[in-house]
């Protein structure tokens, strides 16, 4: 397996409209990243990849500014050189230990499927988080988000009482001592809700479980005198990518995930690695980024 991290030619990506492009597009960057390799694989899907922001990543070097940039993990190793792209590469072979606690990202497409359709997990939980809560407030368990949202507000006083006992016991606890509004404290707890779930996703999916674990740390609370542990876990960056090269009007959904995880089985975690997690990987998702907790990316 290689490691490779692409850039855009500076002439390409400064001089051309290019670059505006390749960030509006999902699987016509995958298509263009195939000119790197000179066979394709097995259903056309040989490698992973993950765009990331030149600037953010590279920051002041080789004159970096907003053009993509790309991770690529392959079986074969990139063309150092095209038309378009410059790659550097490096023999990916990790050999984790169990055990090993790794810091990781990882962009995903996480769906769940009800009814024999797949649906986005984020807004799934979303909806069933503000269901749950309906129903221990003895209010009518509604289909529609924003109706429950407004149910919900609408029963402030046992709201407030029921988020209060939610996020006591999180690691938000210290939240209940800032005299938010009912509706602050209401987004905090979806928050919550959604990061919970998404790290069972992870973790606990069926193709995954006893792969990995996600790491904790301590916590202290000065007010109660207590300590709990927390995972080691957060989500950011969900949004959703239209998708012209299918149909009008498709779309999928993306969320990173970053934290520190433990490897439990290293054979299957380093398979897991090369395979991708989740769907949507022809759209650059699936590919988590590992390194030592020491490390940084």
């Amino acid at each position: 397996m290689f490691l490779s991290r692409v850039k855009l030619k500076p002439d390409i990506g400064r001089n051309s409209q290019l670059g505006r492009l390749l960030t509006d597009r999902t699987y016509g960057t995958h298509r263009l990243l195939y000119d790197l390799f000179d066979a394709q694989g097995i259903d056309g899907r040989h490698f992973l990849y993950r765009e990331e922001i030149a600037k953010e990543q590279l920051g002041h070097r080789s004159g970096a500014r907003g053009e993509p940039l790309y991770y690529l993990l392959s079986a074969e190793e990139p063309k150092s050189e095209t038309a378009l792209f410059l790659a550097e590469s490096k023999p990916f072979k990790p050999g984790f230990q169990q055990g090993q606690r790794l810091a990781f990202k990882v962009r995903v497409n996480p769906t769940v499927s009800k009814q024999g359709k797949r649906h986005d997990l984020v807004m799934d939980e979303q909806i069933c988080f503000y269901q749950q809560i309906s129903q221990s407030l003895g209010l009518p368990v509604l289909a529609n988000k924003q109706a429950l949202k407004q149910q919900l507000l609408a029963k402030q006083e046992t709201l407030v009482v029921w988020l209060q006992d939610y996020l006591g016991s999180s690691r938000y606890f210290a939240c209940l001592q800032q005299n938010l509004r009912v509706d602050a404290l209401l987004k905090i707890a979806l928050e919550h809700a959604v990061s919970k779930r998404l790290q069972s996703w992870l973790c606990d999916n069926p193709s995954r479980a006893g792969c990995f674990s996600i790491a904790e740390c301590t916590i202290e609370d000065d007010i109660l005198d207590r300590e709990f542990e927390v995972p080691i876990f957060e989500y950011y960056g969900y949004q959703a990518h239209p998708i012209p090269e299918k149909n009008r009007g498709a779309r999928f959904c993306s969320v990173d995930l970053s934290g520190e995880l433990i490897v439990n089985a290293p054979e299957q975690f380093s398979s897991l690695l090369q395979k991708g997690i989740g769907s949507a990987k022809g759209f650059g998702c699936g590919l988590m980024l590992v390194k030592p907790v020491s490390q940084f990316f």
